[in-house]
């Protein structure tokens, strides 16, 4: 028999936002990767007690723990330093020459220093330029890509294409996120037929609110079973 998934609701206590029926499998993810903190709250949903996600049993262990500490930090900090130089001692009172050597090992190691740094000063003046570096966008060929980027006003604009092809009149410059997820289920499989992947590719400046609102959407009815989650991220590309 299945085991019945499990989902919750969370609390995110800096931005005071809260997101409901998530999977527990994104919760930990979430968690592993950083966007939800030990102080945040969580509680299963359909119940009314929250609890801190640092006292969860269930998502604890995901939670990064500092290295103890170990008796041989102190060991080792306790341990005497050992230094190069040695004074040595006068047998003689009565010979008062300076030991010249040490002050001329130091000398010769400075010089060296100083050499080898403006030779490399040197060298870099005449270097080419490097190109600067760009961030491709990820794509999948055959399945179906959601693309969040900002317009010149920095409001939202979403749209939806499928694989290389460019995005028809309807899913292109989408403004309302209902209007998004209508024109994802429109290019959804049939029934019967494979799930299709799905990407999820933001631009660098959107919050990172905005696609994990939209990938906890696409974890619901009717598009669960449906699709699968193949890319979550960001692109610098123009638009």
């Amino acid at each position: 028999m299945a085991e019945k998934r499990r989902f919750f609701d969370l609390w995110l206590v800096e931005s005071n936002t809260v997101y409901q029926e998530v999977p527990f499998n994104v919760v930990a993810d979430w968690v592993q990767q950083g966007q939800l903190l030990e102080g945040d709250m969580i509680k299963p949903s359909g119940t009314r007690e929250w609890l801190r996600l640092g006292g969860s049993a269930d998502f604890a262990p995901y939670l990064p723990t500092p290295e103890p500490f170990r008796a041989e930090d102190q060991a080792e900090a306790l341990e005497p330093v050992q230094v190069e130089f040695t004074w040595k001692k006068r047998h003689d009172e009565e010979d008062d020459d300076v030991d010249m050597i040490p002050l001329i090992d130091v000398s010769l190691v400075l010089l060296i220093f100083f050499m080898l740094t403006a030779t490399a000063a040197v060298a870099g003046l005449d270097s080419p330029p490097l190109p600067p570096t760009q961030v491709g966008t990820v794509t999948t060929p055959d399945g179906i890509i959601v693309s969040i980027n900002l317009d010149e006003n920095k409001d939202l604009v979403y749209s939806v294409t499928e694989g290389a092809n460019p995005p028809g009149a309807e899913d292109r410059d989408i403004l309302d996120f209902q209007r998004l997820l209508q024109r994802i289920q429109a290019h959804l499989p049939a029934p019967g037929q494979a799930p299709v992947e799905l990407t999820i590719n933001a631009h660098k400046d959107v919050k990172s609110k905005y696609p994990r609102d939209l990938l906890v959407e696409l974890r619901k009815e009717p598009f669960r079973n449906k699709i699968r989650i193949n890319y979550y991220g960001t692109s610098e590309a123009d638009e």
